[in-house]
């Protein structure tokens, strides 16, 4: 549905399935209406920050959250549920619209609705979000406007400019359709200061969420849930992981730091907001791709949350920063969950991921965790191209040393375009266009394991072993016999059968921990519990 990338002039009548110059006729308009659109994740925290950043600025904002996610089970939306969007941006009449377009696998998703919008109302679209900054060229060829690198500044800036009646074609950020051409501008300036931000908008009543054929008006989809994710930090301490979207933004930016720290008291200023409107909040998931360990903020942070928030809270660490001493400050406040990549072994780590992690590290931090007494949830990338047979072994080998219990997340290797990973298995003739994300939609199937997943023999073999292995209930002397058992190897279908069963025990024991803490949702049930497609831990 992709067309070529146009040079109009401003009076040109444009097909709405052909971006343009239409931010034009907005210059001079004293008050400019925006909606945001944010497709299959209503947790969508960078949507509500850009409307906060717009509203502080005086400019009237609406939020529509179209369809929720469902893990391994995602699919185009039906003709009924985009007329619903539809008719409830018609009923808003805004002046631009902008779409958090979060991966490259939702392009089809979002051309489709950018050319119906365009149908209906007639207005710029705009995109942003992960896939518009990493694959820009391809946006703009639907969109009339794409946001690259950070949105906060560009945004506000486009829409002040607009209104102003100034030219828009040369702010940082924006690639803009003129009616010479299209102007590509450099990245985004990063944000300096993220204190500076406000929090996401929770409280606003503009807000529409349409998913399952129901539209729901003047509330936040996301505040009935028990769980608050916040960020402390934007961006990774440790970037060069080729898999990883980071790496992408920070290509983008080379010389400058783009991780950075927010201050322990803004932080604790958004859960606080946060607790007025999250009427059952019973935990807070920090989503930084590393929680700040910095001495400093760290002994702030500790020093201040049981006071201020006291609630059980959950995080992610790298096995480089894990220590015994860092954990127990940590668990002493309130910490209750550690979620810990260890992705693959230190041969395929340092060869595919450029992760200079080795094995002893893994597991001298996972043998820190578990004396802690905190949870552990670990973090595993399976299905790559380059794994050999041993590979495979030496990887099931590592994860039984690590020491029981936990929660095992199994990720299905996912290529992003732009990234380094797809560079690099490129050039070694392993992969084409069709195993890179936005052509091949794996993520819509197979973001995380699943045992129904067709793979290969032996990876199903190899699959089904590395599910087994955080079953506590398992005996590790029945794991070791069967991944020497030939005739297995050769026929895994008992081993997996073995392993869907241990798989839905142990969803069952996690939801009835969850029921117990307050934690379950319908929600929770609806994105996780699928008994064709189980997703593993």
């Amino acid at each position: 549905m992709t067309s070529p990338i146009t040079e109009t002039r401003p009076d040109t009548p444009l097909p709405p399935s052909h971006p343009g110059c239409r931010w034009r006729a907005l210059l001079g308009r004293p008050s400019i209406k925006v909606a945001l659109v944010s497709l299959y994740v209503i947790e969508n925290t960078g949507a509500r920050l850009l409307a906060a950043v717009l509203r502080n600025a005086g400019v009237q904002v609406h939020e529509f959250y179209f369809k929720d996610w469902i893990t391994n089970r995602i699919s185009p939306p039906e003709d009924s549920e985009v007329e619903l969007l539809l008719n409830e941006l018609v009923a808003v009449q805004p002046d631009i619209v902008g779409l958090s377009v979060r991966a490259s696998a939702f392009h089809e998703i979002a051309t489709s609705l950018t050319v119906r919008i365009r149908e209906r109302l007639g207005v710029p679209v705009l995109w942003g979000g992960m896939h518009a900054s990493s694959c820009p060229e391809d946006a703009a060829r639907i969109a009339d406007l794409v946001c690259v690198g950070e949105a906060e500044e560009t945004l506000k800036t486009l829409i002040e400019k607009l209104g102003e009646g100034e030219d828009v074609s040369g702010i940082d950020g924006l690639w803009v359709h003129t009616p010479d051409g299209l102007k590509r501008n450099g990245a985004a300036r990063l944000v300096a200061d993220l204190d500076a931000l406000p929090f996401p908008d929770y409280h606003s009543l503009d807000k529409v969420f349409v998913d399952r054929g129901r539209v729901i008006r003047n509330s936040d989809p996301c505040t009935g849930e028990p769980i608050y994710m916040v960020m402390g930090s934007r961006g990774c301490p440790f970037p060069s992981c080729t898999f990883c979207s980071n790496s992408i933004v920070d290509e983008m930016y080379p010389g400058q730091k783009y991780h950075r720290v927010r201050s322990v008291g803004h932080v604790l200023g958004e859960i606080r907001y946060a607790r007025e409107h999250f009427t059952r909040l019973k935990r807070v998931r920090f989503d930084d791709e590393e929680f700040p360990v910095s001495s400093d903020w760290l002994d702030e942070f500790c020093r201040r949350w049981p006071q201020e928030i006291g609630l059980p809270f959950e995080i992610h660490m790298d096995p480089r920063v894990v220590t015994a001493e860092r954990l127990a400050k940590l668990k002493a406040v309130g910490l209750d969950m550690v979620f810990m990549g260890i992705q693959h072994t230190e041969k395929i780590n340092r060869d595919l991921y450029r992760r200079n992690v080795s094995d002893q590290q893994v597991l001298d931090a996972a043998q820190a965790i578990h004396a802690s007494g905190v949870r552990a949830g670990y973090q595993v990338i399976l299905d790559d191209p380059v794994s050999t047979s041993d590979d495979k072994r030496a990887l099931f080998d590592l994860i039984l040393q690590l020491p029981r219990p936990y929660e095992m997340v199994l990720f299905s290797l996912t290529v992003y375009p732009g990234s380094a990973l797809e560079r690099e298995l490129r050039k070694r003739g392993l992969i084409g266009d069709g195993d890179v994300e936005g052509k091949q939609k794996k993520v819509f199937r197979q973001f995380r394991v699943d045992l129904s997943y067709p793979r290969a023999t032996e990876d199903r073999f190899w699959t089904a072993l590395n599910v087994l292995v955080s079953k506590s209930f398992v005996p590790k002397s029945l794991l070791r016999q069967i991944a020497g058992s030939r005739q297995l190897r050769l026929h895994p279908g008992p081993v997996t059968v073995l392993a869907y069963i241990a798989n839905m025990a142990k969803l069952g024991w996690m939801g009835l921990g969850l029921l117990f803490r307050g934690e379950m949702s319908v929600a929770v049930v609806r994105r996780w519990l699928s008994f064709k497609s189980a997703v593993t831990y």
